[in-house]
């Protein structure tokens, strides 16, 4: 499994048009064909390095005449998005590619990374690689390396290149049971769109935007927890809510979740304001949320989570006669889902560790 992580200069963001979100960001074609055949090619580690397969035999002497890993890598990975996406360009005076063309081959870049962080996910070892999309009047580039500590192929500030976009995109590795290919059954979609309907508050518009990101994740990598947290974390109608948990404390915690539609009426916040009140490490927060949730079960509410990898927390409510129904969807939707609480689930939910351990899902 990997995260994604997106850095863009202003002059690229500019141009796509994020500065109002990332809706515009797929292109509405899907990954052209001719960069379909370089995901079809896979990618491939050979001694310290990675490129596109067939790694070739030299790779075992990287970097050889490059001046280091990285540089070998860029090298080998390199080629110009024009050649085989089609835009038109001129060849007259003024730009070799216009606004257009650059924009089609941003999206198409971005795209690719996406599919090529999807192969490095799905390696023997997955491996943290970056992929760097340049685009400027003339061409456009794309190439990858492997993230290594104190090493960059790029300035720090992607500003200092005025004279072109650039789009850099991290894939940071997690275990490979964690990962979750760009296929999704018939089954784990129907088991999305359940716990979507369970969770949300405002349902129809939940499900609208779960059928879009469906669409999109079609053809790239998908993450079934990402999808839940995009689609239910959204707004005055969300089902879920996303901290940091750097500075996630009981005071955020609490404002935020009493703001949610799902929150239930009786539950009260004074009850227990001595127990924790401050969470200064992750086992402070985690029995804040644990005191949290039993005080929910008090009113017929669990406290539910969405893991999102270390430095995230996503919460959410859901009524207790919910609860079983939820472990079964997370089940066949392939997502982990959290349940806090200090004690044993109810016994009238028929849920214990072990069942949990086989079923992807996760008690706190």
């Amino acid at each position: 499994m990997t995260v994604l992580t997106v850095t863009m200069n202003d002059r690229t963001t500019k141009l796509l048009g994020l500065r109002d979100g990332f809706g515009g960001l797929d292109p509405e074609e899907g990954l052209s064909s001719g960069l379909r055949t370089w995901v079809d090619r896979g990618i491939g580690c050979r001694g310290e390095v990675v490129c596109w397969a067939p790694v070739p035999a030299h790779a075992d002497d990287a970097p050889g005449r490059s001046f280091d890993l990285i540089g070998w890598e860029c090298f080998h990975t390199l080629f110009h998005l024009e050649d085989f996406v089609p835009v038109d360009s001129t060849y007259a005076e003024g730009p070799i590619i216009g606004v257009d063309a650059q924009r089609t081959l941003l999206r198409q870049g971005i795209a690719l990374a996406r599919e090529v962080g999807r192969l490095a996910g799905e390696l023997s070892t997955p491996l943290p690689l970056r992929c760097i999309v340049a685009i400027d009047e003339t061409n456009g580039t794309f190439r990858f390396h492997r993230i290594r500590p104190n090493e960059s192929w790029l300035l720090d500030d992607l500003d200092s290149y005025d004279r072109g976009c650039v789009v850099v995109i991290d894939f940071l590795a997690r275990p490979l049971d964690r990962f979750h290919s760009a296929h999704i059954a018939a089954a784990q979609r129907a088991a999305l769109f359940d716990l979507v309907e369970l969770i949300a508050p405002d349902v129809e518009k939940a499900c609208g935007r779960l059928e879009r990101v469906l669409e999109n994740a079609s053809w790239s990598a998908f993450d079934p927890e990402d999808t839940l947290i995009e689609v239910l974390a959204d707004g005055i109608d969300s089902g879920l809510v996303y901290f940091d948990r750097v500075v996630a404390d009981p005071d955020a915690i609490r404002s935020r979740l009493a703001l949610l539609p799902t929150c239930p009426k009786g539950l009260t916040w004074d009850r227990y304001d001595d127990d924790v009140t401050v969470c200064n490490t992750e086992s402070d927060l985690q029995t804040y949320l644990r005191l949290l949730a039993d005080h929910c079960r008090t009113v017929g509410t669990a406290l539910i989570g969405v893991f999102t990898g270390k430095k995230g927390l996503v919460l959410g409510f859901l009524p207790l006669h919910k609860l079983e129904r939820c472990v079964e969807l997370a089940a066949m939707a392939k997502a982990e889902i959290v349940i806090y609480s200090t004690v044993e689930p109810d016994d009238c939910h028929q849920i214990s560790h072990a069942d949990v351990a086989d079923r992807g899902f996760d008690a706190s």
